[in-house]
């Protein structure tokens, strides 16, 4: 009997102390919630800032929460997590360009992403690769983001924060000031929209890109941002297949690094020139232009377009090849013959020139 009362005082006293651990448990999961929900709803630094974060599709809530924090827009990534985590909102998020203000708490980040960049009577805008910003500036009016002028003036004039832009060469002979740093992209834009916040958003994407891992291979290329983005944009508008882009960089690098010097010789170069036409006279290769490869020596002034990742990373990291010359084989793949002499080059062409022909007669033969 006493053995029974023992057994069961003792299950008591196990249970009550099974109780308090789980009303324990409990406070203490409650209260954790509870500090995540109130770091949520509190303001992320002073209001009264605007600015355009874009997000792509197939963008995790990592990556969201590091572009957010890179921005400046949350202070933490953990406790966007975190919150995304307990309220279950991980997956409504949705991409699109965004225009948040400075001093927005996690909670309001987090319910304009689930509601979409619709809200804000956006036109979808795609960038392609390649494109100049006269190209950039067509696009937008014809979106009716804003007219033709008002953007090229921002281009021209406007001033922007980002370490880059501060640092462009004062240099007279360059086109278009911003020409090579507005990444390409597909973007969300207001309709009737500033210019500098349409350039804001394309060159905070460019920040992006400019990481320190390619900052440094930069650098071990003994590369300036400018030399770096020019060589890029000629190997935008020059590649057709991704796989050659390393190959043609490297043919740049070895003119480039060749004694005695070489000129590029870029048809691109000579395109950008005369005004991007779509035919490219004979006449336009003696053209007077410092962009003109043909005829100057060494790299053009400046970008000649905006080059897209591949392009960048081509330039970052080239082919290590004895090539000095390549041309399009002409078949209708968009690939290329490359060459060490200038033998090989001309048989090259002349190989060009039989593509050429072969595509001609089936092609009057159908």
């Amino acid at each position: 009997m006493w053995n029974a009362r023992l057994t069961t005082g003792t299950v008591r006293r196990v249970m009550i102390i099974l109780g308090v651990a789980i009303l324990f448990l409990f406070l203490l999961i409650a209260g954790f919630f509870g500090v995540i929900n109130w770091i949520a709803h509190q303001p992320n630094g002073k209001p009264g800032q605007s600015q355009w974060i874009n997000v792509r599709p197939g963008m995790s809530s990592v990556d969201i929460a590091d572009v957010l924090t890179a921005h400046g827009l949350i202070q933490s990534p953990l406790w966007f997590r975190l919150y995304l985590f307990i309220t279950q909102q991980g997956a409504d998020l949705q991409a699109g360009h965004y225009k948040f203000q400075s001093g927005m708490t996690i909670a309001q980040v987090v319910h304009e992403l689930k509601q979409g960049a619709a809200q804000y009577n956006t036109v979808r805008v795609t960038i392609p690769e390649g494109f100049t910003v006269r190209q950039i500036a067509t696009v937008l009016a014809a979106k009716k983001v804003c007219s033709y002028a008002s953007f090229m003036y921002a281009v021209q004039h406007d001033q922007f924060s980002y370490w880059f832009i501060k640092a462009l060469p004062h240099n007279p002979a360059i086109r278009d000031r911003l020409e090579g740093y507005l990444f390409p992209d597909t973007y969300d834009f207001l309709l009737g929209e500033s210019p500098k916040d349409v350039l804001n958003a394309m060159l905070g994407e460019m920040n992006q890109v400019l990481t320190p891992k390619r900052l440094l291979a930069m650098r071990q290329e003994d590369l300036t941002l400018t030399q770096m983005l020019t060589i890029a944009s000629m190997v935008e508008r020059e590649a057709k297949l991704n796989r050659e882009r390393p190959l043609i960089a490297s043919v740049i690098f070895n003119r480039l690094h060749h004694h005695p010097p070489m000129r590029l010789r870029i048809d691109a170069t000579v395109l950008y020139a005369i005004g991007d036409p779509s035919i490219l006279p004979a006449s336009a290769f003696t053209v007077n232009s410092p962009y003109n490869t043909y005829v100057d020596y060494g790299l053009p002034p400046g970008p000649i377009a905006n080059p897209g990742l591949a392009s960048i990373e081509a330039t970052l990291h080239p082919a290590k090849t004895d090539y000095y010359y390549y041309v399009a084989k002409g078949n209708g793949t968009g690939a290329s013959y490359f060459a060490t002499t200038y033998q090989q080059q001309l048989a090259n062409e002349a190989k060009r020139q039989q593509n050429l022909a072969k595509r001609q007669q089936n092609h009057t033969g159908n």
